[in-house]
């Protein structure tokens, strides 16, 4: 008897194993991390995400997880694939279906769309904390891909076989590591909840959510390539957290203005969707979220904007930020986070209709609120499936039609450029996003110019028309006040960003037909640089072969930088213009020889040069004649100043230095306050950091001491010590205003103390006039566009004769991009500046010489500087 009842009871157990119900085989986060997301305290790091997701495909059907790429410091980036078990047979056959869409020209008629779109699912994209301290979504994301894997409810039935979702944990790996450990170590401690002194990612901190048409991030590649190349979402939906002290969460309809490249039907699907997200939360109890504030349309390099420009919806939500995973407490006297459209966070509005009256607010609170948004999302999607799948298809079908029937009819980058290596780049920017490219195989005549062979063509008769127009047409911020009268309203970025003005490509829009001969490109784009040689050269000795390299190509100073770094060379530069063996060189040509006792010979030299000159896209020209004007060019230690106040400017630089092959070091506080500067640098670069950032940094007790104070006074004296013993010192941007202060330099700021009234820069392109004989200028257009944030215009001080040098000056009418009030007051002033400082020098930059990598058309104003 007692045998039989054992044997009943393990038969039992059995049944129950067999019968346990799906979701409770499926592992939640909190068995896996062993505590629940959200809570207080408590953050995973990019290990154990990555291994819960790993878990979680190891579980359920539902869910596939996929290493797109790896990022800057080689994380894996991953990419959750949910959708029902019978969807995920299917998988590609349903981004065939889209693919299609997004290309109507492959659908032969409208029964093959209708057919398509009947058979095919939406596809979702959320995309979660790519701001690292903005870390709730990260943590979020575990607990949604759970919920989804593991409930049975009909509702989510109806989403799992209507809709594909590719969930990305964060775009950012790095950057979750780097706050979580930053977060681990301060627990406990007064420096609890704070942001880590350093970038969040490691080249652009904040400015990684402003990459998404420049891609110079492998975090950025990976995504558009999966985005907009492989999988075609209809829906994007970026999560995000913003400050503490306004609304508890903003979803859309955005704020105005939209940009005017934005369809119609695109901007009532933001509003469909968006406010279907705050009635849920809204209707879920939660209190403080508003609606048509702050965030607008108008700027396209966002995550949540370029989706517009695919055809896509891009949806943002901003949830109001705790420290990090620790609570705070706010009161209703705290609650003061006026912005555009909320102009009083405790005031009932029709866009803000249940004000959040104060208290603690905690991470579960924010995860909570973007589950609900997710969720809310995700049931629009699954609801109108077909909905959103047929104006994927119409909006790629009216693009191709407007591209035939209105102006303009194509965007041309003629073969001929200042800089041909920049220009094949912007080419392959645009190719990498999707955008159809061709190349004329013969000369062509366009709105009555004649074109060469080998130009590139653009045609706007194509589904992303809106993606080549916004990113190679001008920019015209409208005028838009704060209240009558009153200043103006700054836009959410920037107001201007036209890639060719930045880059200094010459890009011509076509406004009628034409015809040419056209071939589509299809793999990227390289220039064939070489090496080409003068007659009789054969029987020279090396010692007496010099090899030329002209300035204009920024690729010229990495091949420089690149032949130098062999030992085999050393290097002089041009003077001034002159003309060799009947080919005319400018100023600051590059000329190489071979160092005296280099281990090399002419079968193995002539290689090299051939391969240098073919990766970076340059004509190498040797030559037996010797230059008559000729300085040499000594390999200078480079030391770029990086503050424990973290600056993307400083990242960015980094960044461009690295890219072009430039040695450097980074130069600390410490290793100012140190002194004895000279013995270590030649040059030493600050990034646009404000004079107090600079000499304060953070405050006593608001960081580990380590971490805290800027250069002090003992720093800047050694500073002004080592410029004046003969270093040279590159103020970028806002550090402008420390060297004049400190260095008590003959120059004034003239924009200085002016209200938005006065003058207002809000991130434009400006022109200015350059003294292309000036070493700081070689290599540059006597008119050249610069990118300009705020900005500075300098007014020299000095006696004649003592006066610094004038490098560039803002043109009469500057603007080329974006918005500008006060031109008279920048009209004509110096931009840049060679101002002499003891036996040393202090180069002031006015402008972004390499604006978030973008403004390709000015790196040379920083190479030059480095190289002088």
């Amino acid at each position: 008897m007692k045998r039989r009842s054992v044997r009943l009871m393990i038969l039992v157990l059995v049944l129950q194993v067999l019968v346990v119900p799906a979701q409770e085989v499926i592992p939640s986060p909190a068995s896996v991390l062993g505590f629940q997301p959200g809570e207080d305290r408590q953050l995973a790091d990019w290990t154990q995400i990555t291994n819960y997701f790993r878990r979680l495909d190891e579980a359920s059907p539902r869910v596939q997880v996929l290493e797109i790429g790896r990022s800057t410091q080689n994380r894996p980036i991953l990419m959750a694939v949910i959708t029902s078990p019978e969807n995920m047979a299917r998988l590609d056959r349903y981004r065939e279906i889209v693919r299609r869409l997004a290309d109507p020209r492959t659908i032969p008629d409208e029964v093959e769309a209708e057919r398509l779109i009947a058979e095919g699912r939406v596809i979702v994209a959320i995309t979660c904390s790519i701001h690292s301290t903005e870390i709730v979504a990260s943590q979020m994301a575990m607990e949604l891909a759970y919920r989804l894997a593991s409930d049975t409810s009909p509702e989510t039935g109806e989403i799992l076989d209507r809709v594909i979702l590719l969930l990305f944990p964060s775009p950012n790996p790095d950057g979750i590591d780097i706050v979580a450990s930053w977060y681990r170590r301060t627990l406990g401690t007064p420096y609890e909840g704070t942001a880590p002194p350093e970038l969040y990612h490691p080249y652009t901190g904040h400015d990684n959510n402003r990459d998404w048409f420049m891609l110079t991030q492998v975090e950025t590649q990976a995504l558009t390539r999966v985005l907009y190349r492989e999988w075609f979402p209809q829906i994007l939906y970026d999560v995000h957290q913003m400050g503490s002290t306004g609304a508890r969460m903003f979803v859309p309809p955005f704020y105005d203005p939209p940009n005017p490249n934005i369809d119609p039907v695109l901007l009532r699907s933001v509003a469909v969707i968006g406010h279907h997200m705050a009635w849920a939360l809204t209707a879920a109890g939660f209190r403080g979220v508003v609606t048509d504030a702050q965030y607008d349309t108008w700027w396209a390099g966002g995550l949540r904007t370029m989706p517009y420009y695919h055809n896509m919806v891009g949806i943002l939500s901003e949830a109001a930020s705790a420290r990090l995973m620790t609570p705070i407490t706010l009161t209703r006297e705290q609650l003061r986070g006026a912005t555009r459209g909320l102009p009083n966070p405790l005031e009932r509005a029709t866009n803000f209709p249940d004000p959040w009256p104060g208290g603690v607010w905690r991470p579960m609170d924010i995860l909570r609120m973007e589950l609900v948004a997710a969720r809310a999302l995700l049931q629009v999607a699954a609801r109108y499936r077909e909905e959103f799948l047929r104006e994927f298809y119409r909006l790629g079908k009216r693009a191709i039609e407007r591209g035939r029937s209105e102006e303009p009819f194509a965007y041309i980058i003629p073969a001929e450029q200042w800089d041909l290596p920049t220009a094949a780049h912007l080419v392959n920017i645009l190719m990498a996003q999707g955008a159809e490219v061709h190349r004329a195989t013969e000369r062509f005549v366009a709105d009555g110019v004649e074109y060469p062979a080998g130009s590139f063509v653009l045609l706007l008769a194509q589904p992303l028309r809106a993606l080549v127009k916004t990113l190679l047409e001008i920019q015209r911020y409208p005028e838009r006040r704060l209240s009558p009268g009153g200043p103006p309203e700054r836009p959410y970025d920037v107001a201007g960003w036209t890639l060719p003005l930045q880059m200094g490509v010459r890009v011509v829009e076509i406004a009628r037909p034409f015809e040419a001969r056209l071939e589509r490109v299809t793999e990227a784009v390289s220039v064939p640089g070489r090496v080409s040689e003068a007659r009789g050269l054969e029987a020279r000795r090396l010692s007496e072969i010099l090899w030329l390299i002209e300035p204009k190509a920024n690729r010229a100073f990495s091949a420089v930088n690149e032949l130098l770094a062999s030992g085999l060379f050393r290097a002089s530069r041009l003077l001034r213009e002159a003309v060799i063996e009947e080919r005319r060189y400018p100023a600051g040509t590059f000329v190489l020889q071979v160092v005296d006792g280099a281990r090399s010979s002419r079968t193995t030299l002539r290689p090299m040069l051939e391969e240098i000159a073919r990766r970076h896209g340059v004509e190498i020209h040797a030559i037996a004649q010797r230059p008559l004007e000729l300085v040499p060019m000594e390999r200078r230690r480079i030391g770029l100043y990086r503050s424990w106040v973290p600056s993307m400017d400083e990242g960015w630089t980094r960044w461009v230095l690295e890219r072009f092959g430039f040695s450097f070091t980074t130069v600390r506080d410490a290793d100012i306050r140190g002194g004895d500067l000279r013995a270590r640098w030649d040059v030493i670069i600050l990034p646009s950091d404000s004079p107090r950032e600079i000499r304060e940094g953070h405050r006593p007790g608001s960081y580990p001491p380590e971490y805290t104070g800027g250069l002090g006074r003992e720093g800047v004296e050694n500073l002004k010590a080592f410029v004046a013993a003969g270093g040279t010192l590159v103020a970028l941007g806002e550090s402008s205003d420390f060297a004049i202060e400190e260095f008590g330099l003959p120059v004034r700021n003239v924009l200085r103390g002016l209200s938005p009234n006065e003058y207002f820069c809000p991130g434009s392109i400006l022109r200015v006039t350059v003294d292309p004989h000036h070493p700081v200028a070689y290599g540059l257009p006597s008119e050249t566009d610069v990118y300009v944030v705020g900005g500075f215009a300098f007014e020299i001080t000095a006696p004649e004769g003592q006066a610094p040098e004038i490098v560039a000056r803002y043109a009469e009418d500057p603007l080329r991009s974006g918005y500008l009030l006060g031109r008279e007051k920048i009209a004509g002033r110096a931009a840049l500046l060679d101002v002499p400082y003891g036996r040393g020098r202090v180069i002031l930059v006015g402008f972004r010489a390499q604006h978030r990598g973008q403004s390709w058309g000015t790196f040379k104003v920083l190479f030059n500087a480095l190289v002088r």
